[in-house]
């Protein structure tokens, strides 16, 4: 415990416990303990503002910073905690009120006068938590109004986000820091603002400007952009849609260092790099494919189906179909003998049974990752339709 916080945390542990408390001797008893901890509540603001500036060193003053508002967060969950128990006298409530103010004040002196050195990434305190959920539920059920009022062009954006906030509010006691509840708060009422859900772009610039990457609505603007891309005729036209989608969403503000994950790469650049592989998906079967989207050839009396896969990834797709229970009955083999002669690609045309046999110990992971992607694109697709 903090030098500065040990006064708090023997006047918490000890003197108001709940045990402790429960047996209160008076008006006056009261009144003592609430003078004792305003006063308490003052002096620890000087003491701290008197350590920060005897560190010289920046990286010392944040490390002190950090671990006063850890104690702080541990002192007032411990408060959360006796105001928990059943059967508490009014006076005692009364007393715990008080000193969880005094507490969030010291936190929100520190947040305000040494802004540069707080730390966001700090668990939130129980008590604030409570507070921030319930006025999101609020929130919550406002979203849900407009929601019942909007077009079913916005309703599915509207939904995924609304389940989000939702999902971020159910339970007080999973550990968020004051960075993911100030995220999920400033958001939520940023989308509220001027109908803002009514308009799917315009609600779309808000996700973007906050750097919204969350995997759902990364999984709803993938269906986006594969919907308008399957609107055109052309491989050609199908890349130039995707290509403007893009420029679009690139021209878009975006705020710095902030982020629904910071974890995983910003919204942009998951986007653009989706749209990168389904460019050169595009282009790999150019020559080969017409306009109803399928390629065939025919050479003689051979009809030839055209993929753009390597022998490898040909004979994990065939594996991966048999071992699903694709094709009950077939073996890789059998299954090689009817399919293998007739398909193409930009190297080969026809592949033999054995030649597709032999990629069995040429599998890696690039080979892996590029068949995992049109899987995933073949169910984006099917929930699109």
């Amino acid at each position: 415990m903090s030098y500065n916080l040990q006064s708090w945390n023997k006047l918490i542990s000890e003197s108001l416990c709940p045990e402790e408390l429960q047996q209160l001797r008076g008006k006056e008893f009261i009144k003592e303990i609430l003078k004792r901890t305003a006063e308490e509540n003052e002096q620890v603001k000087y003491r701290i503002i008197e350590d920060v500036l005897e560190r010289t060193k920046i990286k010392d003053k944040k490390q002190y910073i950090k671990v006063t508002q850890v104690m702080i967060v541990h002192l007032l969950d411990k408060l959360y905690t006796y105001r928990q128990q059943k059967n508490l006298k009014p006076e005692v409530k009364k007393i715990y009120e008080t000193v969880t103010g005094h507490l969030q004040n010291t936190l929100g002196f520190i947040q305000n006068i040494f802004s540069n050195y707080f730390d966001f990434n700090v668990k939130a305190s129980l008590d604030y938590r409570k507070k921030s959920f319930c006025e999101m539920r609020m929130q919550i059920d406002k979203m849900a109004m407009i929601i019942e009022t909007s077009s079913g062009h916005c309703r599915e954006l509207s939904n995924l986000l609304k389940e989000n906030f939702t999902s971020f509010c159910s339970d007080v006691g999973k550990n968020i820091t004051y960075r993911e509840l100030d995220y999920q708060k400033t958001l939520l009422g940023e989308l509220l603002k001027d109908d803002l859900l009514l308009s799917e772009e315009r609600a779309r610039e808000v996700l973007f400007y906050y750097n919204y990457n969350e995997d759902r609505y990364l999984e709803f603007l993938f269906r986006k952009l594969s919907q308008i891309s399957s609107l055109q005729e052309t491989i050609p036209e199908r890349v130039a849609a995707i290509r403007l989608q893009q420029k679009i969403m690139n021209q878009l503000p975006v705020m710095p260092d902030n982020s629904f994950n910071p974890l995983m790469p910003s919204l942009r650049d998951q986007l653009n790099q989706w749209i990168e592989e389904e460019v050169k998906f595009l282009e790999r079967g150019e020559q080969m494919v017409v306009s109803n989207g399928h390629s065939l050839e025919k050479n003689g009396n051979n009809v030839f189906v055209h993929v753009p896969f390597r022998g490898t990834e040909i004979y994990l797709l065939h594996k991966a179909f048999i071992d699903s229970g694709g094709a009950a009955g077939e073996t890789y083999k059998s299954l090689f003998e009817k399919t293998a002669s007739h398909l193409t690609n930009n190297n080969q045309r026809g592949f033999s049974t054995e030649s597709l046999q032999k990629n069995s110990d040429k599998i890696n992971y690039e080979v892996k990752d590029n068949v995992r992607r049109f899987l995933q694109k073949m169910i984006r697709n099917i929930e699109s339709y």
